[in-house]
């Protein structure tokens, strides 16, 4: 499971669940991306941990890509 929190430009936050790293990833590789790149990411949870992260979620990809 990962939970991501992001913060849109206008301030507002959301969060979005899947249902693991490789679901984000196959999400945002697909033509319909789930999230726009440019989002930031205000927390990160993948499974009981949280993920030590700041950035956006194209950098969040990158990382998590490695």
């Amino acid at each position: 499971m990962m939970k991501l929190t992001g913060k849109l430009l206008n301030g507002m936050t959301f969060t979005e669940t899947f249902d693991g790293v490789n679901d984000f990833l196959a999400l945002q590789q697909s033509d319909f991306n789930a999230m726009a790149d440019e989002i930031e990411v205000a927390e990160v949870w993948i499974g009981e941990e949280q993920l030590d992260f700041t950035g956006n979620l194209g950098q969040l990809y990158d990382e998590l890509m490695k």
